[in-house]
This record gives C-alpha cells, structure tokens and sequence, in this order.
C-alpha cells in the first residue's frame, strides 16, 4: 500500500488550495535510479465533508500503474505495480462550500537510493493538485 501525503503549499490560505501531494511506494523488486520509472496518477474528488466548524475533508481517488525496469533487468523486463486508493485533504471554508473540484499537474517521479547506490525500492512521485472551493453565497434577510 502506497503513504499519500498532500501538504499545503506556504501562503495558500484562499481558494483554490495548493497542495504538493507525494506517493511513495516500495517497488517488489530494486529498480535503476537512471532509469526513472513511468507513473501518472490520476487524481479524482470522490467525495467531502464536514469535520468541524469551517473544517472539511476532501476524499480523494488515486490510481495509476508504476512501471519500472529492475536493476539487472532490461527493457523485455519490464515490472508493474498498481496503486489505488484513498486519501484525505482537508481544507477550510467560512460558510458551507458549494461546490468542491480538484486539478492536478505533471508529476515528477524518480526512485530514492542511499549513498553510492544505483538501485532501490523505494518509488517517490510529486504531483501538484489544486483544491478549487466554492462557498455557498451568504444572503441577509431584506438588508
């Protein structure tokens, strides 16, 4: 199973949010820090909700196929590993959102080795993501 982190992006206090979200992953086999592998998520608001006064969570879908060459491997070598599942951003609105859409840009993906090393297992890929929240209109009573 994949940690998805989503951290807000300092001075994204106002809709929409900016979140730089990262998946890491433990590949089954060592792939080659130079040969990066292809990964490109696909990110979709499932749902959101409150938690909270002013507090909201926003479910999110990740899903998307890692495919890696392993270190001793060649190109007809070729590995896969999915990765689908859930994850939470929260975010805050002063009145009830209306309305709540996601937006996501180009990944960066590369594989974390230690030291001298060439290979590793550990898969790391960066996606920026926008949280666009659209508040309910607040309306006064013949003001």
């Amino acid at each position: 199973m994949a940690i998805i982190n989503a951290t807000l992006a300092a001075g994204s206090v106002t809709s929409p949010f900016f979140y730089q979200v990262n998946v890491t992953e433990t590949l089954c086999k060592n792939s080659c820090s130079e040969a990066t592998p292809d990964f490109k998520p696909v990110f979709a608001l499932v749902s959101y909700s409150s938690v909270g006064n002013g507090q909201y969570v926003a479910t999110v879908s990740c899903s998307g196929v890692i495919c890696f060459i392993p270190c001793g491997g060649g190109a007809c070598c070729t590995k896969s590993q999915l990765v689908s599942q859930l994850f939470t951003i929260p975010f805050y609105s002063e009145t009830a959102p209306e309305s709540v859409s996601l937006t996501q840009g180009v990944s960066v993906n590369t594989v974390s080795v230690k030291g001298c090393q060439s290979c590793g297992n550990v898969f790391v890929s960066e996606t920026p993501v926008s949280l666009d929240v659209t508040a309910a209109a607040v309306t006064t009573n013949g003001d």
